[in-house]
């Protein structure tokens, strides 16, 4: 049987769902104000933002709304898509004597940070939504 999401689980994904939205009205508010000009991941940040919008409202377990909002911060992670109106990027390297690996992928701090609030806050729901696949999968 496939489960619901319960209203804690509704509140936990809501909270890092917010902080998105608004950063993306944000985005978008200043690439409108100050006549900036907008990335081309910043338009890949919108238009992917919308599905979750419609996930949101058509969905009523909340299941692949709580999922693609995982997949697109993970995109946004890696400035494959943006919700703020600047790029801030980090890299990691390692160096050991005169030994240096330095590449890694632009990740973007904010992004990062916001992702890992969400997998904390929705851990339970995101294991509840694999057993639950499991057990469809289980059963076809």
């Amino acid at each position: 049987m496939i489960s619901t999401v319960t209203k804690k689980g509704k509140i936990l994904f809501f909270i890092p769902f917010f902080i998105l939205t608004i950063s993306l009205v944000y985005c978008w508010g200043d690439i409108i104000l100050t006549n900036s000009h907008p990335y081309f991941s910043n338009y890949l940040g919108l238009l992917l933002f919308l599905p979750l919008i419609y996930f949101l409202f058509k969905n009523k377990t909340l299941k692949k709304a709580i999922f693609l909002t995982g997949v697109y911060l993970l995109l946004s992670t890696i400035n494959l898509v943006s919700f703020l109106p600047f790029k801030t990027t980090s890299f990691f390297s390692l160096t050991t004597g005169s030994f240096d690996i330095s590449w890694s992928p632009d990740i973007n701090i904010f992004a990062l940070c916001l992702f890992i609030v969400y997998l904390i806050m929705n851990f339970g729901t995101l294991i509840e939504i694999r057993l639950d696949y499991k057990e469809m999968k289980g059963k076809l």
